[in-house]
């Protein structure tokens, strides 16, 4: 299949584009061509919007909060996900078709497009490089679960192999057991040969046999199956060294993480350690050393990067810590070429990247100080380390890819390649700052704080929006809710109240079995705090979350209604009972755990009830926008239906949005953009 077949006229545009950023030296960058070059750019953006129409938002005068179509916020980008191949010459990114993303390829000599799926139901969700010519790609569904199936494909499009089919492929053929394989290792340049994980199962999703899968080693031309690995019925997890010898295995039984080793390929599994999972190490990854992992272990109440000794099984030397945040964010950084760790990545205030290479510590400064002020990630880099592919993003932009080719050293060059989003102004976007303050039982919480473009920051309008998880947190970095949000004026507040990750084990484990309780107390004390501070307009405050966002959103309304003037609770939780009943993961793990931070379903039943939305909505006293997906199997939409029987009993004001063909969040960008036209009416109807 050669050339880009579905190619958008904005797509080529961008490709077009591209080659107006010729190649510049690091060192001597010539600012006159750079600005001639963005000042050409704002001159196409101005023409593009006035074939929108929407040239007299471009002509507004400088300062004013203008109202950009809901479009700009929520069009998927025109690329995402790039990977540049192991000989440096080619690119692959995910990019949007009728509204599901597909997988590209862009080759760097003439900046041609291939196009390599085609795909109108699933949509691609992860891929990898496993040789310069061949790639794999996962394909999931509405929930984002990669059931969507494995397949495998030449660079140009040529040689599609379908590894493994979808879940509906099964089920279409009658099938009772159905398989799920994901990508454990790309093992580059091995024949076309890479490492999976294989489950089974037979449709029901808290099937244990489900989740406990074998490492498989899979040709991609083939399909042909070797298994390497099998599964003792427990490991959850497994860890290969670079010789993609699967040496860890950990397992969970009930509260305990136990890490399991091999010394080869030949051994028997041997437990080495094991430890509550509030407190337990986290094998990370492998270097040059088989017999020394990398851990993330507790450093006091943060978690820093160790080396585990496995010979000795004991934790060894500390490599990087922070003393404010946990660390690394995932596995260390570790080279291609040589093995060697080279840095490690995590969350502060802003995303960072700590490189223990001088090299790599020389490289990012040069990224850095030609475009200062943004966060300039570095992704992946050809085998030769020779070019290096890198995001540069903000809280105001998604950004754009750039490529550093240090192949001589004495003259790098630094290309952009394209924009991610051409259409997003950067100068229109509102700044994200990060926030801390006291709760009311001592406890520091962080957060992040937006502010309108243009606003004086004062008595400002306020929407909440907690996160999901909420084992999770929020990022700086741009949002395209918040700053849909921001451009209507409202300031957007996200607290990392208790019970979020990243801040250390204290603040995590302070949030266990405190749904509705202290969890919604740092919210609450959150929003008094910017009162307090002349920020935020006490009399106009509403609240808008998903997932467990929308428990908490349903939760500000039951238990501090004089606080809001409305809440949007988007797939949100409002059965504590039912969630904990259905949630869709081992039982026999889940439940145990559940026990610890949510609630035992026998032990606490009437906590359980007062807790639960439905059993307070007597408290509700304003109006509620809801919004579910007919397909989520995470928060079915019988938590929205119980909320609204529980709203019409009692005469509040509500909407209950329900898409058929959607699961946990909206994907279909008709019905995304739907929604948030329902969005800005709801808050211009009740928070103005």
């Amino acid at each position: 299949m050669a050339g880009w077949l579905f190619a958008s006229k904005a797509n080529r545009s961008i490709l077009q584009k591209v080659g107006r950023y010729s190649p510049f030296p690091v060192g001597n960058i010539d600012f006159c061509q750079i600005i001639l070059s963005e000042m050409k750019a704002i001159i196409t953006s101005i023409m593009r919007a006035a074939t929108l129409g929407l040239v007299l938002v471009w002509l507004a005068p400088l300062g004013q909060a203008e109202k950009l179509p809901v479009e700009t916020f929520f069009k998927d980008p025109e690329f995402s996900r790039m990977r540049l191949s192991p000989d440096g010459k080619w690119l692959a990114a995910i990019a949007p078709r009728k509204g599901k993303n597909n997988l590209l390829t862009i080759r760097l000599s003439d900046r041609k497009l291939f196009g390599c799926t085609e795909e109108d139901e699933n949509e691609v969700y992860s891929f990898n490089w496993i040789s310069s010519e061949r790639m794999i790609f996962q394909m999931k569904d509405l929930n984002n679960f990669p059931n969507g199936g494995l397949y495998a494909v030449n660079r140009d499009g040529s040689r599609h192999k379908v590894l493994n089919p979808s879940l509906k492929a099964y089920r279409e053929f009658g099938s009772r057991v159905f398989k799920v394989i994901e990508l454990f290792d790309p093992m580059t340049d091995q024949g076309g040969d890479i490492l999976v994980k294989l489950r089974k199962g037979g449709g029901k999703f808290r099937e244990e046999r489900a989740f406990y899968g074998d490492i498989v080693r899979l040709n991609t031309f083939t399909a042909k199956e070797k298994r390497v690995v099998f599964n003792r019925g427990d490991i959850l997890q497994f860890v290969a060294d670079r010789e993609n010898i699967v040496r860890i295995g950990v397992a969970q039984h009930a509260l305990t993480r136990t890490i399991l080793h091999r010394r080869d390929s030949k051994s028997d599994w041997e437990e080495i350690y094991s430890a509550d999972f509030r407190t337990a190490i986290e094998p990370l990854g492998f270097g040059t050393n088989p017999d020394t992992l990398y851990v993330a272990a507790p450093n006091g109440d943060k978690k820093a990067l160790f080396q585990f000794d496995l010979k000795t099984r004991k934790l060894g030397r500390m490599i990087f810590a922070h003393p404010k945040f946990d660390v690394p964010s995932g596995p260390p950084i570790v080279s291609g070429k040589t093995g060697k760790v080279l840095g490690v990545r995590y969350e502060a205030e802003r995303p960072q990247t700590y490189w223990f290479d001088k090299d790599y510590q020389e490289y990012q400064a040069m990224i850095d100080n030609a475009l200062s002020g943004m966060a300039n990630d570095i992704k992946n880099w050809s085998k030769k380390e020779n070019r290096i592919l890198f995001h540069s993003h903000s809280e105001k932009t998604i950004g754009s890819y750039y490529l550093l080719d240090i192949s001589n050293r004495k003259k790098p060059k630094l290309e952009k390649l394209l924009d991610l989003a051409e259409w997003i102004d950067p100068a229109k976007m509102s700044p994200m700052n990060s926030i801390q303050y006291t709760a009311r039982d001592g406890l520091v919480i962080h957060g992040y704080l937006t502010i309108p473009n243009g606003s004086d920051g004062k008595k400002l309008p306020l929407i909440v929006h907690p996160h999901g998880g909420p084992s999770a947190r929020d990022y700086w970095g741009w949002n395209k809710e918040v700053q849909f949000l921001a451009n209507r004026g409202y300031a957007v507040f996200q607290p990392n109240f208790r019970g979020s990750t990243g801040y250390g084990t204290r603040l995590y484990t302070a949030g266990f079995r405190e749904w509705g309780g202290k969890m919604q107390n740092d919210i609450t004390d959150g929003v008094k705090h910017l009162i307090a501070e002349g920020i935020v307009d006490a009399g106009r405050v509403g609240i808008y979350g998903a997932s467990y966002g929308g428990y908490a959103t349903m939760a500000g309304l039951c238990f501090t209604p004089e606080l809001y003037r409305c809440g949007i609770n988007y797939v949100g939780v409002t059965d504590i009972d039912l969630i904990l009943k259905e949630y869709p993961l081992p039982k026999k793990i889940n439940d145990a755990i559940d026990a610890v931070m949510i609630a035992d379903r026998s032990e606490d039943k009437d906590w359980i009830k007062s807790r639960s939305i439905q059993n307070n909505i007597d408290k509700v006293k304003v109006p509620v926008l809801m919004a579910y997906g007919m397909k989520d199997w995470r928060v079915p939409p019988k938590h929205g239906r119980i909320l609204k029987r529980a709203l019409d009993r009692n005469n509040i004001p509500n909407k209950l949005i329900i898409k058929a063909n959607e699961g946990h969040g909206y994907r279909n960008e008709k019905n995304v953009f739907e929604f948030y036209r329902e969005v800005d009416a709801f808050l211009e109807q009740h928070m103005k």
